[in-house]
């Protein structure tokens, strides 16, 4: 049981310096993805042409930077909780955890539909499901603790 526990508090680890490292990369490069593919949809959605407008892009490359540093910084500490307080099984951890990502999910997903922006939801979202796998899988572990 316990090894089975410990696989998911590596996992979630991992996830989180992936997650973290990506994050540099959307600064660095401007992008969420280096191949273009995320700036086709986003321009195809917006502005029902194959690549972003001029302007557009550069607002997008820019926008990257905040938004890729706070991803950053909040899996690096996803990535410190769940080393620690989540790897002891305290309560707080599996909720503060939880409650960021899927607050972050219904958010997100909540405001691509209203914007009809269907290609962020299967570009993004769901992936970030598969990451967070340990959310699910690890919850009777912190079933009869105290927060």
């Amino acid at each position: 049981m316990q090894k089975k526990f410990q696989f998911w508090v590596n996992y979630l680890k991992t996830v989180s310096l992936f997650m973290a490292a990506m994050g540099v990369m959307w600064a660095i490069v401007g992008s969420f993805d280096p191949f273009g593919l995320y700036d086709t949809q986003f321009a195809k959605a917006f502005w029902n042409v194959e690549q972003l407008p001029t302007d557009a892009k550069r607002t997008f490359q820019f926008l990257a930077i905040p938004l890729g540093a706070t991803n950053m910084g909040f899996f690096i500490l996803q990535y410190f909780i769940a080393t620690n307080a989540y790897a002891r099984k305290e309560k707080w951890a599996y909720k503060a955890i939880m409650y960021g990502f899927f607050g972050w999910f219904l958010l997100d997903t909540g405001m691509c539909l209203w914007y009809k922006a269907y290609f962020n939801i299967l570009m993004a979202n769901i992936p970030a499901l598969l990451a967070m796998l340990p959310i699910v899988f690890t919850r009777k572990y912190f079933n009869g603790e105290k927060s």
